[in-house]
């Protein structure tokens, strides 16, 4: 429309130039310069075209880039929301993990306790059942034969085991208390003899 106001515009001067009536040399002046105005105006007209098939150029690629940037923006929020759903996982992984140290931190000062007590418990109660053991333990009675070889055996050693040793033996009426290591009580023999 703006287009037709520029081109009627010089051609509406000419004509009533025209009609006023100048010279012929103004007239032929100013038929050159409208048809000057005319081609220029023609040229504007073509430049317009040329620059709104650009600026429709250029609008279809900014839309078109618009939509893209939209569709990069969709997915960068998806893998975004996608991130913060595994944050929040590994965050509810980590307080479950504290929790559960928590717990141990709790427990295991018990458990620790309770075993040491357990341990103090069977460290005093082995004797007993040793005793009640030894005690219940079904015994055999050993047999007069073997009983007697074992003191026979210890009479006749050198350095008997069970018995205390035996020292000779005095005659009986000598008055010899001079030798204090023949008799068993030694010391009151001494004392006797005094």
């Amino acid at each position: 429309m703006q287009t037709h106001k520029l081109i009627l515009t010089p051609v509406a001067a000419a004509l009533m130039l025209m009609a006023i009536g100048c010279d012929e040399d103004e007239n032929k002046r100013l038929a050159e310069m409208a048809e000057r105005h005319l081609e220029r105006q023609a040229e504007q007209s073509r430049q317009v075209t040329e620059l709104q098939r650009e600026v429709a150029e250029g609008s279809r690629r900014l839309v078109e880039a618009d939509a893209k940037a939209r569709q990069e923006m969709v997915v960068l929020q998806r893998e975004v929301q996608a991130e913060s759903n595994e944050v929040g996982r590994q965050r509810d992984l980590l307080e479950d993990e504290r929790r559960d140290l928590a717990a141990r931190r709790y427990l295991d000062p018990i458990i620790a306790q309770a075993i040491t007590h357990i341990g103090v418990l069977l460290a005093c109660l082995l004797p007993l059942v040793i005793c009640w053991y030894l005690l219940h333990r079904r015994v055999e009675p050993a047999d007069d034969q073997a009983v007697a070889e074992v003191l026979l055996e210890d009479l006749v050693t050198d350095r008997p085991l069970l018995l205390p040793p035996m020292v000779s033996t005095r005659a009986v009426g000598s008055g010899d208390y001079g030798s204090a290591a023949c008799l068993p009580n030694s010391a009151e023999g001494v004392e006797e003899s005094t």
